[in-house]
């Protein structure tokens, strides 16, 4: 017993069971989106227009991920102020998780194959949404864990690990051939079996992250976010009420004071979603000049690599393998298009392995070789891989250059959180040009990141779905990926890693290296 609970409260241990939802969260996506495009080409729905819906989640939250990094900074539930954010995610996900795969069977039930088409395009949209957005109240959670321990300086590689480990995981899962399994006695069908796997895991994760996660609560927060949220709540409050409880008075009859507070509390809270929507767009607009300069490369880096991620497998299924994904169910080239799908699956597999073994040692590379030229080193090697894979149709050789792509997203994953870090720390040098972010919380400035994560996405499906329409022909996924990746090494060299001259450096000197 001192063994095991020397083992859980070691820093590192406990680290690793705290970001085990983001593993979980990860290993959904991957395998997942995966299976996405195909279920909605297979549905009928046309290459372009699934691009297109591959931008509505994003383009959610890109609106909404900073009113939920803002919310989380200023919540008052006694279970902490991520943790609320995070289980309500989780449980849209494992919603749309039971009903993606069931959607064509409910139109099948109800007569009405249109409609299990429209509950596939909602469940879609809004499983890529809360499965994207619960990564910010994650990063901040991990943030809150590990600030001013001895896990600090290490908190995000161990995150970069555990985001490219769920990936490995996910992949692994999608380029196995579930049909051949036990499972396959009891349920019919490798994506319904798929989905089943994945939402068991990512239970299991949320359940841990859940249980050992000992976050603050409100009274913990500083007096600085203490006193906004009390200024923002008193403006609400004048603005939005409308005074209907006096109407009440004069009611009798309960059903009419019912209606009257609930349509009271519905307008105060459309009121107050369109001020904090209205705040945070300001935010993202009037944004420090440090973090302009890191949003930009981060939001190029992550076009070009989800460009990539959510489009290799359909890539390697039409262009490599030849495959038709609209074709009829057992035909050669229906078949060879899945069979091009799960190849692509061991490709981005492979893309995670070689990502979770990169991520431990950017931490003594960053100390030799400087932020800028790790972060840039990483990038390059993945513009590499795309010319490489536009080069050739050996699936051997694809699927090899899918794996070196790996360094890019390993370093994605962690330099800038890293970066985001070394700015709050300092944020009265490093936004000394923004007043109202020096008084925001952790969850803001992750959330202004994060909504330049779902920027990418919006601007990847956007352009692909009229890329699309021009050549139609995927391999202009490719294209697209290299030509993002070298206008993103560019501006990862205009990166602010250093404070200005003459101001005092409050971290370690590792994170200041140019």
């Amino acid at each position: 017993m001192k063994i095991v609970h020397s083992i859980y409260n070691d820093g590192l241990f406990r680290l690793i069971i705290i970001t085990s939802l983001v593993c979980g969260l990860e290993f959904c996506t991957s395998a997942a989106f995966s299976y996405i495009p195909p279920l909605l080409l297979k549905a009928g729905v046309s290459d372009s227009l699934t691009t297109w819906l591959m931008g509505c989640g994003p383009l959610m939250g890109f609106i909404l991920c900073p009113v939920v990094g803002h919310a989380s900074d200023r919540c008052r539930s006694r279970f902490g102020r991520r943790r609320p954010f995070i289980l309500g995610f989780c449980i849209t996900i494992i919603f749309c998780l039971i009903l993606m795969p069931q959607s064509e069977s409910i139109g099948q039930l109800l007569d009405s194959p249109k409609l299990g088409l429209i509950l596939l395009i909602i469940t879609c949209v809004l499983f890529d949404f809360a499965s994207q957005a619960c990564f910010n109240p994650c990063e901040s959670l991990i943030y809150d864990t590990c600030k001013s321990t001895p896990q600090e300086a290490s908190c995000f590689f161990v995150y970069s690990f555990m985001t490219s480990f769920g990936g490995c995981l996910g992949y692994l899962i999608t380029a196995y051939d579930w049909s051949q399994s036990w499972l396959a006695y009891y349920i019919h069908g490798q994506e319904k079996i798929t989905f089943i796997v994945i939402l068991t895991f990512f239970t299991l994760t949320l359940c841990c992250t859940l249980m050992t996660a000992n976050e603050k609560s409100f009274t913990d927060a500083t007096i600085d976010e203490q006193l906004l949220i009390g200024n923002e709540q008193q403006h609400l409050t004048s603005t939005s009420s409308l005074d209907m409880t006096i109407w009440c008075k004069n009611i009798d009859f309960l059903l009419f004071k019912v209606i009257i507070r609930i349509v009271n509390v519905f307008v105060q809270l459309i009121i107050y979603l369109i001020l904090t929507i209205v705040s945070s767009i300001r935010t993202i607009i009037t944004m420090p000049f440090v973090l302009r300069r890191l949003a930009l490369a981060d939001c190029l880096s992550w076009s070009a690599i989800m460009t990539f991620n959510l489009f290799f497998t359909d890539y390697v299924g039409q262009t490599v393998y030849g495959g038709d994904p609209s074709s009829p169910e057992f035909s050669d080239e229906r078949q060879l298009y899945d069979a091009g799908v799960r190849a692509g699956s061991f490709g981005l597999l492979f893309h995670c392995i070689v990502g979770a073994v990169y991520a431990p040692i950017l931490k003594p590379l960053i100390y030799y070789f400087g932020i800028r030229l790790t972060f840039s080193f990483g990038m390059f090697v993945f513009v590499i891989s795309m010319f490489v894979m536009y080069m050739s149709r050996n699936i051997i050789i694809v699927n090899a250059m899918a794996s070196l792509s790996g360094l890019g997203m390993a370093s994605l994953t962690s330099i800038p959180y890293t970066l985001v870090m070394l700015y709050h720390s300092n944020r009265e040098v490093f936004f000394a040009d923004s007043i109202t972010i020096q008084n925001r919380g952790i969850g803001t400035v992750l959330g202004i990141i994060d909504s330049t994560y779902f920027a990418s996405q919006i601007i990847s499906s956007v352009l692909m779905g009229y890329i699309m329409l021009i050549f139609k022909s995927t391999l202009s996924y490719i294209v697209t990926s290299f030509f993002l990746g070298i206008f993103s090494i560019y501006f990862i060299n205009r990166i602010v890693i250093k404070p200005p001259s003459g101001t005092k450096n409050l971290i370690s000197p590792i994170y200041i290296r140019s």
